[in-house]
C-alpha cells in the first residue's frame, strides 16, 4: 500500500517530512488533519489465563458459598466477591465478580477434571481497573489470585483489547465500500439482528452506522462504534470523560476533548491464540527496536506491553480503510502511526510540538512556501489545485498576509505560483 507523505509547518521550513505532521500529501491531493484529536490510546480489556492444579480447599470454600444461592458473597484476596455460575461460553463452571473493583475471576474448566492439571483459571480486568494501575501492578494482582487458587501455577496466555478514542472523525458514508478486511465479502447491513458470516469472519453494521464489527471473537476482531453513546447507555460516561479530559494538545491551554462532540472508538481485540501467533513471529517494539524474548512469548499481559504499539499497527493493516486503489486513507494512516500504548500511562496522548510561522518569521514562511511548491510540483498538482491546497495547509493566513503587505494581489499571486511550479518541473527542482 502507498502511504501519504506527512509534513508539519516546521518540517516544510526545513525541507523535510515529519512523521507526526498533520499535513498529508499524495498524488491524490492534500489533506489537513489537524482537526482530528486523539483522546485516549489504551488497553481496554485484559483476559489472563493460568494453568495449574486446583487447590481443592480453596475451590470447595467458593463452591460452598455458591450453593447458598443467588446473592452469595465471599471475602477473598482482600476483596468481597459475588459468587455465581460461569456462562456456557466462558468455558468455566464458576465465577467471582466485583464490578466496583473491575475484576471477574472464572475458575474450574468445564472440559478438564478438577483434580487434573489444566487451564482452570481466567481473570478478566475491566478498563477502569487497568486505567488506575500500571501493567506490573495489574499482573501482580492477577498472579496473587492464581497463586491462591492453583498449585504449579504458570501463565497460559492472555487476550487484550486495544482502544483508540478520538474526536474530529467518524466513519464516512462510503466506509463499508472502502474498508478492507480478510473476509471475501463485506456486506453493509442495518439493524442489530442482521449479520453475515463469510469464511469464518463476521462483518456487521449495527444501529444504522453507529457501530461496526468485523471478525470473530476467537481471532483478531475489529470494532468501530460511537463511544459517547455506548458509555452513556452503560452509565460510564462520567468515567470516560475523566479520561478524555486528561488528553493534552499542541497548545498547553487547549483542551482537545469537546463535551459537545461525540467520541468515536476504534478497538482491536486480540484473542490469546492470535497473540501466540504474533509471538512466534518475533515482533519488535516500534519505538525501541526491542525484540521479543521467545522464552516467555506473550504468556502474560506484562510480556505484551512493550509491543502494544507494534501490534496496533499490524492490526490496522489487517483491517484497513483505503482512500483509493493502493492508497491508504490519510485518517487511517494517522490512527495507525500516531497511537502509542505506553506501559507507564495507558491513556497517554502523543502530542505534536509544532512551531507556527507568523509575523517576524517571514523567512520561515517563505522557506515553507517554497518547499511546499516543490512537493506540489513533484506530485503533479496544477496551479488551481496548488492554491486550493495552500489555503488548507495551515500556513495560508501567514502567507497571504506576507504577500499582501508587499502589494501582491490575487492575480499576481496566481501567476507567481504557476511560474514557480513550471520552474520546478522543467528545471528539475521538484522535491
Amino acid at each position: 500500500m502507498n502511504r501519504w507523505e506527512r509534513y508539519s509547518l516546521e518540517s516544510l521550513r526545513q525541507g523535510r517530512q515529519d512523521d507526526r505532521g498533520s499535513l498529508f500529501i499524495s498524488p491524490k491531493g492534500q489533506r489537513e488533519l489537524n482537526g482530528i484529536r486523539l483522546l485516549n490510546a489504551g488497553v481496554d480489556t485484559v483476559r489472563q489465563l493460568y494453568r495449574g492444579q486446583p487447590c481443592l480447599s480453596q475451590f470447595d470454600q467458593i463452591i460452598e458459598a455458591y450453593q447458598e444461592g443467588r446473592g452469595a458473597t465471599i471475602d477473598l484476596f482482600g476483596h468481597t466477591w459475588s459468587v455465581g455460575a460461569g456462562s456456557s461460553g466462558s468455558g468455566f463452571r464458576y465465577r467471582l465478580q466485583n464490578n466496583e473493583l473491575g475484576v471477574i475471576v472464572f475458575f474450574q474448566a468445564r472440559h478438564t477434571k478438577v483434580e487434573n492439571l489444566g487451564t482452570h483459571l481466567k481473570i478478566e480486568l475491566s478498563p477502569h481497573f487497568i486505567q488506575e494501575r500500571d501493567p506490573q501492578a495489574c499482573q501482580d494482582f492477577m498472579y496473587n489470585i492464581a497463586a491462591h487458587m492453583l498449585a504449579h501455577v504458570e501463565p497460559a496466555g492472555c487476550a487484550i483489547h486495544l482502544a483508540l478514542d478520538l474526536q474530529g472523525w467518524q466513519p464516512p458514508r462510503d466506509f463499508m465500500d472502502r474498508f478492507v478486511t480478510r473476509s471475501k465479502r463485506v456486506t453493509k447491513l442495518n439493524g442489530v439482528s442482521d449479520f453475515e458470516i463469510t469464511t469464518g469472519e463476521i462483518a456487521a453494521q449495527y444501529a444504522y452506522g453507529q457501530s461496526y464489527l468485523f471478525g470473530t471473537a476467537g481471532a483478531l476482531q475489529c470494532a468501530l462504534y460511537n463511544k459517547t453513546r455506548e458509555a452513556h447507555s452503560r452509565d460510564k460516561l462520567h468515567f470516560w470523560e475523566g479520561i478524555w479530559k486528561q488528553a493534552t494538545g499542541d497548545d498547553p491551554l487547549d483542551e482537545p476533548y469537546d463535551p459537545d462532540q461525540d467520541v468515536w472508538r476504534i478497538e482491536m481485540r486480540f484473542h490469546q491464540s492470535v497473540l501466540r501467533e504474533y509471538a512466534q513471529g518475533t515482533p519488535c517494539n516500534v519505538d525501541t527496536g526491542e525484540v521479543l524474548d521467545m522464552d516467555h512469548g506473550f504468556a502474560r499481559f506484562i510480556d505484551v506491553v512493550p509491543h502494544l504499539s507494534g501490534l496496533w499497527r499490524t492490526a490496522l493493516k489487517a483491517y484497513r480503510l483505503d482512500y483509493a486503489r493502493n492508497l491508504i486513507d490519510p485518517a487511517w494512516q494517522l490512527f495507525q502511526e500516531d497511537a502509542r500504548f505506553y506501559a507507564h500511562a495507558p491513556h497517554f496522548l502523543y502530542k505534536r510540538a509544532r512551531k507556527q510561522p507568523g509575523l517576524g518569521n517571514e523567512k520561515n514562511v517563505c522557506l515553507a512556501f517554497g518547499n511546499l511548491l516543490s512537493i506540489y510540483a513533484r506530485q503533479g498538482f496544477r496551479t488551481h489545485e496548488a492554491i486550493r491546497y495552500l489555503q488548507n495547509s495551515g500556513m495560508w493566513d501567514d502567507l497571504a498576509d506576507y504577500y499582501r503587505r508587499r502589494g501582491v494581489g490575487k492575480d499576481d499571486f496566481r501567476k507567481l505560483v504557476e511560474q514557480r511550479l513550471v520552474e520546478r518541473r522543467l528545471l528539475g527542482r521538484a522535491a
